[in-house]
């Protein structure tokens, strides 16, 4: 750097000048910035920093100045965000800019959005696009979910460079339900799968696990003395759907002991060494529900048989926090939902049986008359 007075060189980050003893930075009291704008929940202005204009934005007024005089006087450095973009360089701009924090599942899964969702204006200047009308051509091609999902990104992105996010009206998501087996359907699934070679993974997410969970397990993980599966770290598709290890799982709550609740995966574990799972992830899924489908079974891939596992828990009457514990779920309120939707069904399935106690207990008003016709014949 040079002295903002002589103009002779000085080590970076200087305070004083060692040559005529002027004061670099400027303490950021004595700064003047612009009086900001407020629109929506934002505040901002072009904040002169030397010879460049800099857009500065906050959420509330005090930020705004507390980050302008702070530039301005050269305490902090803000570069200067590129005044035009198009919507798909925001987009690689965010993922490469959040790459090492992201999950490697998540940035495949961005890098995918990027490719199929809102195609025609992702060569579109962010500020020359209609959003509303972006998301109504997209509503028309996918599903309200997959809208609401791509529309994250975009808004990740906008604010990743301090961009306007203009408000939106998305398409209104159902209420889906994710198929799980019963405690009878269970035995009829498990008997089925008895022997092929995938039998592993399949109850392992019938104990709870995550598809992510399963792929990551090795013999280390397993301590067949004290029934436990160490649950530490996670596998997912990748860039390139390239498996990739993790050290953290999904949440906190995830990392865990699972107790072996099943004899029959005590013995297929029993020897195992080194990775457990290696069938593809897709595969597995495929393995699952063909089978599934040739028992009139539910369809419920990998994720479904962790349900599954939540449906026997409520058959047996384990209680949502040992629920929640097995399971690896951090929100009380997921494990509360699926409880809260077995017990409807389990609700109107007595509702069922005590109609069929009726119809075979009592008599009807038929069969009295049946009957008492057939009295006053003998007599």
């Amino acid at each position: 750097m040079k002295c903002k007075k002589c103009k002779r060189d000085l080590p970076d980050n200087s305070i004083y000048c060692n040559w005529c003893g002027h004061k670099q930075i400027t303490d950021s009291n004595d700064v003047r910035v612009p009086v900001p704008r407020h629109k929506g929940n934002k505040w901002f202005a072009q904040v002169m920093i030397g010879e460049n204009r800099v857009y500065i934005s906050a959420y509330s007024e005090e930020e705004y100045y507390a980050k302008a005089k702070a530039a301005k006087s050269r305490q902090i450095e803000i570069k200067k965000g590129p005044t035009k973009i198009t919507l798909g360089e925001a987009i690689d701009r965010y993922i490469k800019d959040n790459d090492a924090v992201l999950s490697p599942s998540t940035v495949n899964c961005y890098k995918s959005y990027r490719k199929t969702r809102f195609t025609k204006y992702m060569d579109k200047q962010t500020d020359s696009i209609n959003y509303q009308s972006m998301v109504n051509a997209e509503s028309k091609l996918v599903s309200a979910k997959s809208v609401h999902n791509a529309w994250r990104l975009v808004t990740a992105s906008l604010n990743n460079l301090s961009l306007s996010v203009p408000k939106v009206n998305l398409p209104q998501k159902g209420k889906s339900i994710r198929p799980w087996l019963d405690y009878e359907q269970i035995v009829q699934f498990t008997d089925a799968i008895y022997g092929k070679p995938w039998e592993l993974g399949a109850l392992l997410a019938l104990h709870g696990l995550r598809r992510s969970e399963i792929l990551h397990l090795s013999s280390d993980d397993i301590d067949l003395g004290n029934g436990i599966i160490h649950v530490r770290g996670a596998s997912v598709i990748g860039d390139g759907n390239k498996l990739t290890d993790k050290a953290t799982n999904k949440t906190a709550a995830s990392t865990r002991d699972v107790h072996i609740v099943m004899p029959r995966l005590t013995e297929l574990l029993r020897g195992k060494e080194g990775r457990l799972i290696t069938t593809n992830p897709t595969t597995l899924y495929g393995l699952i529900n063909n089978v599934c489908e040739k028992k009139g079974l539910p369809k419920v891939g990998v994720h479904g048989l962790r349900h599954s596992f939540a449906s026997l828990a409520y058959h047996l009457n384990w209680s949502e926090a040992t629920t929640m514990r097995e399971g690896g779920w951090s929100n009380p309120q997921t494990v509360h939902r699926i409880y809260t939707h077995l017990a409807n069904a389990d609700a109107n399935a007595d509702i069922d049986n005590m109609k069929k106690f009726y119809a075979d207990k009592m008599r009807t008003e038929s069969a009295n008359a049946a009957v008492q016709s057939g009295m006053g014949s003998g007599e």
